[in-house]
């Protein structure tokens, strides 16, 4: 059962689908053989890097919380490599990567509008003050 947050991050679904990408990443390196702890660590750090930024953004105003999503999206790319290697070298069942990638997408996708959207806060805000 999950415990209700009320604040605003947790009411955030770009956060939520962070949380539960970081699940996905979890159970997949745990399937992972011995040799590949160095690929392991980054996989999970890489994911739960995505939510810590996306955390920190949240607290953040102006081209502050540009950055943090923009590092937040970096490593949910960063994350979408790895899957596909995770593929490629049979680290995990087909299933659970294609779960996790499509998830990563939607985040990033999810992601790239927040900036987007903010960029165009801060450029209306420049344009109305002028020179």
């Amino acid at each position: 059962m999950e415990r209700r947050r009320p604040n605003d991050l947790h009411k955030l679904d770009v956060y939520r689908c962070s949380l539960q990408l970081y699940r996905r990443v979890r159970r997949i390196v745990a399937q992972f053989p011995r040799g590949e702890s160095d690929f392991r660590s980054q996989m999970t750090r890489a994911s739960r890097s995505v939510s810590f930024n996306i955390g920190e953004g949240v607290g953040k105003r102006g081209k502050a919380r540009v950055a943090a999503d923009e590092v937040a999206l970096g490593e949910d790319t960063e994350l979408i490599v790895a899957l596909d290697c995770v593929e490629i070298d049979e680290l995990a069942p087909i299933q659970e990567v294609i779960e996790a990638q499509d998830l990563a997408f939607r985040i990033a996708a999810m992601l790239t509008k927040l900036i987007s959207a903010t960029e165009v806060t801060l450029q209306s805000k420049t344009v109305n003050r002028g020179p």
